[in-house]
């Protein structure tokens, strides 16, 4: 059975961006080789620096913006291009990696990534290795038929507005928190908290995380708690 690895990985090509705007966050959502030596990479940008962003792109001498897809969520859904020799993709598509989500920021890449095996998982900690990226393994779990998809219905950031509407009792009755207070410990405005968290609701509807709720009991009358 393949194995889900979750693990940080030192990310040297996107350290210019990082240095010129040190609250950036990147979802990485694609992959993919569009010739042997050059990366297209689908990801969702998250910054209250946009203009220096963009100009950091401008003049950043391996990444190559070629267009903004669309907002959402105080985020910019955008693709640009990599020298494929900045990167890991051609280590990790060699041994059967596939990728599942990536978040990077200033402090490296937190990827969870499966791989076919312990072997292909081995051989591309060591490349990294060779490299000089540094590769850390922060869990290893077996991939089981769709179960880690379902699994993870949620981005980074949406998962982390959700966990904090719950622990600090936005669902109660009465709140015991406001939006405007969920925005501020995420850092972003009012609206794109409230679209982020919406959006994570609906994913977690969408994924079927929430069916047992709707599930008859054992007598045949539905449970409410």
């Amino acid at each position: 059975m393949s194995l889900v690895a979750t693990y940080h990985l030192d990310t040297p090509v996107y350290d210019p961006l990082f240095e010129r705007v040190s609250d950036l966050r990147l979802e990485i959502e694609h992959v993919v080789a569009c010739a042997p030596d050059t990366l297209l990479v689908t990801f969702w940008a998250e910054t209250d620096h946009w203009p220096t962003f963009e100009a950091a792109l401008e003049r950043s001498d391996t990444a190559t913006v070629i267009r903004h897809l669309r907002s959402e969520d105080g985020q910019e859904r955008c693709q640009l291009r990599l020298p494929a020799s900045t990167t890991t993709y051609w280590d990790w598509t060699a041994v059967g990696g596939v990728l599942l989500a990536s978040t990077v920021t200033r402090h490296g890449a937190t990827t969870r990534m499966e791989f076919p095996d312990q072997e292909a998982l081995r051989t591309y900690r060591e490349r990294c290795s060779e490299r000089g990226m540094g590769f850390s393994l922060s869990s290893l779990t077996d991939a089981g038929t769709g179960s880690d998809r379902r699994s993870q219905p949620l981005t980074p950031s949406q998962r982390e507005i959700v966990a904090l509407a719950v622990e600090r009792g936005y669902f109660e009755v009465p709140r015991r928190t406001s939006m405007v207070e969920l925005a501020a410990e995420c850092g972003i405005s009012d609206q794109a908290a409230s679209e982020r968290l919406r959006r994570g609701l609906s994913n977690l509807l969408e994924s079927g995380v929430f069916d047992t709720l709707w599930a008859p009991a054992s007598r045949g009358t539905p449970k409410v708690r």
